[in-house]
């Protein structure tokens, strides 16, 4: 035995071998150089963590698979399974071969060149079309619904279904281009001394028709569809990793929009599509490093002339990106998630700066937070809330926590019920943005809800638009009705607040009155506010 093994550390190969449960007894030296692993780590450790699915070890097979690496990456890697039995015939060991075959030039699977040769190909391409003033496209294909076939009929079948596809993709394409296997269900076609985009569009329409008939995998018959995506030389990028990656986003553009269809590059897209992972990155670090910040934009009672409160407005200056907007990156906080530790954050920092302002003698102020869709939903909603109210020791009542229609339309047996409980707390609620989204007077009525803030769209043009006019004076008389405030939001002009206490608002906010403010201004505002009333007084 020692002879065999010491003839296995020679090989090129990565071997494993295991016994019938799968616990590795032997890895040679180069599958421990090609994972990382040590062999301590290895060693008595079960195969199921290492591979992207569970091998069976009583039975020969081949194919493709991932392997999980120590640094947390993958490597795809062409194993061959033989299983090791005794002389009654019954399996007592199993040997795993890794091949890596990247480095040579041809995949085993559909015997079609691989991404290294592919890369080698189009670069030869680039400089062909470069000096003779020649347009190509790179096709960049993916099977539809391809991880259903394997995680349903099993990889045999997948294999079969990849063979079967890539002979499709050729009878498509012609001998004259370059079609290669990129990994997984992934191919890429480079279409040489093109006229015109057309004649890209004409082989993608072309591709998409060869895969409209079924496969027929064994005995089962299954239908397959592809996205493909079309990058153009030299106008969606002038290098192959370039032509590459745009090819690739167009191609997920074209499974978003329903799949079996082709889209063609958009630069300005994918140059979005960076901006918006730079501002994903910077935001995941954006808490830890205290680039958050808040302001406070003040709210003022229009009967009485009177600071009531403020809405807190989150803002994010980056020392190297500067003043980031908020419609820029609170989508991106919400799709990602990073949305509920920001939000609590927020609401966490806007009551300890009303426990300030009441340190400073202004009390029975109130903050107003916005609470997203994903805070509101949360299952533990109310408790956080809970929770700051007794951490920074404000009272229930000044704190006021605004959703929008949207939030609450979602479900709202489950929104009557949340909002019950924090109204049982004291904690006031406000609708923002009404009337652009899902207004019903229908669920006005059975929600506990304080007030309707009125949308600035309704207020920009109040003294010119009837129809804003008369929509902003409906809501208030209706609100009222109701027993809720009203707040008239983007206040911006002398004429825009007339209009405003003529529909008998409660209270304003906007640029007219003031600009939201940082935090180290609130104090020296609410003084200089609180001097000018007693003047006029």
């Amino acid at each position: 035995m020692h002879l065999y093994k010491e003839a296995l550390q020679q090989l090129q190969d990565g071997v494993l071998i295991t016994n019938m449960d799968g616990t590795i007894q032997f890895a040679n030296s180069t599958f421990l150089k090609r994972s990382g692993y040590s062999e301590s780590e290895i060693l008595n450790q079960k195969t199921n963590w290492l591979f992207s699915y569970t091998i069976n070890a009583t039975r020969q097979w081949q194919g493709e698979i991932e392997l999980k690496l120590k640094n947390n990456g993958t490597k795809t890697q062409w194993v061959n399974v033989s299983p090791i039995k005794d002389e009654n015939g019954i399996t007592q060991h199993t040997v795993i071969m890794f091949s890596n075959y990247e480095r040579s030039e041809f995949d085993p699977l559909t015997k079609l060149p691989n991404r290294y040769l592919l890369q080698k190909q189009l670069k030869k391409i680039l400089v062909n079309s470069q000096k003779n003033d020649k347009i190509f496209a790179v096709l960049y294909m993916d099977l539809d619904r391809f991880k259903f076939v394997n995680d349903t009929l099993g990889h045999s079948y997948g294999d079969l279904l990849l063979q079967q596809a890539s002979e499709r993709l050729k009878n498509s394409i012609g001998e004259k281009h370059v079609l290669a296997r990129m990994g997984g269900d992934e191919f890429v076609c480079v279409l040489q001394n093109l006229q015109n985009e057309a004649d890209a569009e004409n082989v993608a329409k072309s591709i998409v028709s060869g895969f409209s008939q079924p496969f027929t995998l064994h005995d089962i018959e299954i239908h397959i569809s592809t996205s493909i995506g079309i990058s153009l030389f030299p106008y969606d990028g002038d290098d192959d990793e370039t032509l590459l990656t745009n090819a690739d986003s167009a191609m997920y553009r074209a499974k978003k929009k329903g799949r079996n269809q082709y889209e063609k590059a958009n630069v300005e897209v994918n140059a979005g599509c960076f901006e918006r992972l730079i501002i994903e990155n910077n935001l995941r670090k954006a808490l830890e490093k205290n680039e958050l910040s808040l302001n406070f934009q003040p709210q003022l009672d229009i009967r009485k002339e009177k600071v009531i409160g403020f809405e807190a407005l989150l803002r994010w200056n980056h020392p190297d990106l500067g003043n980031i907007p908020p419609s820029d990156f609170i989508p991106i906080a919400e799709e990602t998630g990073l949305i509920l530790p920001i939000g609590d954050w927020v609401l966490k920092n806007a009551c300890l700066k009303l426990k300030e302002w009441e340190k400073a003698g202004f009390y029975s102020l109130r903050i107003a937070v916005n609470l997203s869709a994903q805070q509101f939903l949360q299952k533990n909603m109310v408790e956080k809330i809970k929770a700051i109210i007794k951490e920074t020791s404000i009272e229930p009542e000044c704190l006021e926590l605004e959703i929008t229609e949207g939030v609450v339309i979602h479900d709202i047996d489950s929104a009557i019920s949340v909002l019950q409980q924090l109204k049982e707390i004291g904690v006031q609620i406000s609708i923002d943005d009404f009337g652009t989204g899902y207004s019903s007077l229908n669920y006005l009525k059975e929600l506990p809800v304080n007030t309707l803030k009125i949308d600035r769209s309704f207020i920009f043009d109040i003294d010119t638009n009837p129809s804003s006019k008369a929509l902003t004076a409906a809501i208030t008389t209706m609100a009222h009705d109701l027993k809720l405030n009203v707040v008239a939001e983007g206040v911006e002009t002398y004429k825009q607040l007339s209009y405003v206490k003529k529909s008998s608002c409660d209270v304003i906010q906007g640029y007219y009155f003031s600009r939201p403010l940082p935090s180290d201004h609130v104090v020296n505002f609410l003084i200089n506010t609180r001097q000018a009333v007693q003047k006029d007084a």
